[in-house]
């Protein structure tokens, strides 16, 4: 079912009633909200909802590098494994060369008084406190484990420096160390949402005022693709991709975020397109800077000893190579965990846990080094699809830690988790967040 894309994204978000600051251009928004409605699972082959996820400077040091080349080359080796040579004795030759000491060596005065010794040992002690410093400078900041979805609240709208303090504290509280700011979207006719209005020099205030007050978070650019928009699917369209790449490498050298990240929906099982799309981009923002992608979950598995959801359909559960080369392009893959349509928190919960668990031994097969995070719903009830009652925080961070337990030590592979959506987090969510597992 084709949707126009007005009416596709016409859903409104909470707004934050926030003042205008002085420093902020007014722009003509047209009641601008952020389009992002989570990924629902697919009941129809002909008539796919395919609505958006609603997830989620250097000035700071150096950004985290990405590591998709060396993957890349780590796979090739695995699949092109090259017989190392044998060991054997060591030649002559390597052996480290022989040195004469004389049998008579001048001998040294070693009595000293304490004075002299006292003064070597200061200056020993503050050329290792030196080198220490050193060393902890030139490292890169910790980066917290969590990250957020953040709309148009923030990078469209106005706020002022105290309401920005509070965003940042509440990052800090609950070890939130990415964010993904949203920025636009590709509409039917192929032209971004809002490019031209004078809201996207809004999105770079954002994010130069967020580095300031918190140096060491990570935030990178949102751009998102309907894939099903106008005369249907459009991810075979090569301008299509190179609109998306383009916005991606502008993010990085015109917005200056620290990284990009695509929600790109809906992608069926080994779709080439999708994987093309990822190289595109990884061409254009190059191999150091980071790329995150939001994934399906695995919404209707067979074989498994657990309730799943009635929505069987083709395409809807990736197999594990195309899960693996997908994370073999990106550096973070944040796994959708919601939407579940299931009818029990307890039902949730074992859902997340199998979301948790496949994803981390899928990539643990092959030693990819891509981060996963598991996305957690705090959004408004969308039936049948998400039910607040049922995908509560709770539930969601049980499964969580069932599915780290089940992955044994494939459980490394998954960073945290990524609460979707930061206008729609309550007080009591962002209490049960902490509370369950920042704590």
């Amino acid at each position: 079912m084709n949707r126009d894309s007005n009416d596709y994204y016409s859903d409104e978000t909470p707004r934050s009633g926030m003042p205008p600051a002085d420093d902020l251009p007014e722009i003509p928004l047209d009641e601008e909200v952020t389009p992002a409605h989570p990924m629902r699972p697919v009941t129809d082959w002909d008539a796919t909802p395919a609505r958006p996820m609603r997830p989620v400077d250097e000035e700071a040091g150096a950004p985290r590098r990405s590591k998709a080349r060396d993957r890349i080359e780590k796979r090739k080796q695995q699949t092109h494994a090259v017989k190392s040579g044998g060991g054997g004795a060591r030649s002559r030759a390597s052996m480290p060369r022989q040195i004469s000491v004389p049998s008579t060596l001048p001998k040294i005065n070693w009595k000293l008084g304490r004075g002299p010794l006292y003064v070597i040992g200061s200056v020993l002690l503050v050329l290792a406190v030196i080198a220490i410093l050193g060393r902890l400078r030139n490292q890169p900041p910790e980066v917290l484990p969590n990250a957020l979805w953040i709309g148009t609240e923030w990078t469209y709208d106005a706020y002022t420096e105290d309401q920005l303090k509070a965003l940042v504290q509440r990052l800090r509280d609950n070890k939130i160390g990415t964010v993904y700011a949203w920025v636009s979207y590709l509409q039917d006719d192929g032209t971004w949402r809002q490019e031209t209005t004078g809201a996207w020099e809004n999105v770079k205030i954002f994010r130069q005022r967020l580095k300031e007050l918190y140096p060491e978070v990570e935030v990178y650019g949102w751009v998102s693709l309907n894939v099903n928009l106008g005369d249907g699917y459009r991810l075979d369209e090569p301008e299509v991709i190179d609109a998306v790449a383009n916005l991606s490498g502008r993010v990085i050298t015109e917005f200056n975020f620290d990284g990009v990240y695509l929600n790109v929906e809906p992608v069926w099982d080994n779709d080439q397109n999708f994987l093309e799309l990822l190289r595109k981009v990884r061409a254009e923002v190059g191999s150091d800077v980071p790329v995150a992608a939001a994934i399906p979950p695995d919404w209707s598995p067979l074989g498994v000893d657990f309730t799943i959801p009635a929505i069987i359909a083709p395409g809807t559960v990736w197999n594990a190579e195309y899960k693996q080369n997908v994370a073999l392009l990106v550096d973070q893959l944040l796994v959708m965990a919601y939407n579940s349509t299931l009818a029990s928190p307890a039902e949730y919960s074992r859902w997340v846990a199998y979301q948790v668990e496949v994803y981390a031994t899928t990539l643990a097969e092959r030693n990819i080094d891509t981060e996963i995070l598991i996305g957690i719903p705090t959004y408004d009830a969308e039936l049948p699809g998400h039910d607040p009652m049922i995908e509560t925080v709770p539930a969601a961070i049980d499964g969580i830690k069932l599915g780290l337990e089940d992955s044994g030590t494939a459980a490394s592979f998954v960073r945290g988790a990524a609460i979707y959506a930061g206008w729609t987090t309550d007080e009591t969510e962002w209490s049960q967040f902490k509370r369950e597992w920042v704590d």
